[in-house]
């Protein structure tokens, strides 16, 4: 990140021009998406790694103080939850931390931490169904993207019904973008949750640029890791949104 009286750098400046970026938890805002890359991948882990092309197994919402939002399978497919930041560290190699461009700013934090609740209160299981046919329908539905959007267009799941559905990891992260309204309405119909994936979410920019990574204690970054490769977040836009 830039201080007040640096010029902000280009945008498109990659990671890899220069030292990986490290950050504490303490520069985390509500908002920015956290995704974990495994120090000793599991079975499962190991299936997704190669389902989605990419090291990076989970993905969670930060919602402030300390706290991140997430969708997990185990124990007993408990479904969204909220969990100790330094927790969901624990495994990890270390953790690449997005940040949206587009602000969250606003009423944005308070909208994530409502949704949050009323997800909560539903007490919906992880969707299992969904991530094991995930390969499959992803490819399918990036495959005839353009048709699916014709087809859908201005039909638009409210917060509500949001609410209602059940999530892995990464598409509940979607759900959040699309409930605070950082993907519009008229964009939902290209941001169907269930298809993006942990890697689909540093693939594309709307759901922000790599802030830096935190490293859990024995962790850090090896020199191959995809976010590397991804645009470095500045506030070029001067839209400086938090205290």
């Amino acid at each position: 990140m830039t201080d007040d009286n640096e010029e902000c750098p280009d945008a498109r400046t990659t990671a890899s021009s220069g030292c990986s970026p490290k950050i504490k938890s303490s520069d985390l805002l509500p908002g920015d998406v956290l995704l974990y890359r495994p120090r000793r991948p599991t079975a499962v882990q190991k299936k997704i790694s190669s389902a989605t092309n990419s090291p990076y197994t989970h993905a969670a919402i930060y919602v402030g103080g300390s706290v991140v939002a997430e969708s997990v399978a185990w124990p007993c497919l408990i479904g969204v939850r909220k969990y100790p930041l330094e927790k969901s560290m624990r495994g990890s190699e270390c953790i690449g931390v997005l940040r949206s461009q587009l602000g969250f700013g606003g009423d944005r934090p308070d909208r994530l931490k409502a949704f949050v609740d009323k997800v909560l209160k539903r007490k919906k299981f992880y969707n299992l169904i969904a991530a094991h046919n995930f390969e499959r329908d992803s490819k399918y539905y990036f495959d005839n993207q353009l048709e699916f959007i014709r087809t859908n267009y201005g039909k638009v799941t409210s917060r509500e019904k949001f609410a209602e559905k059940s999530f892995f990891c990464s598409a509940f992260v979607v759900a959040c973008f699309s409930v605070v309204g950082i993907i519009d309405g008229s964009a939902q119909a290209a941001y169907q949750p269930e298809f993006f994936s942990p890697a689909g979410l540093y693939r594309d920019p709307t759901f922000g640029w790599l802030l830096g990574y935190l490293l859990p204690e024995g962790g850090s970054v090896p020199d191959n890791d995809p976010l590397l490769e991804t645009t470095l977040w500045c506030d070029c836009l001067d839209v400086r949104w938090w205290p």
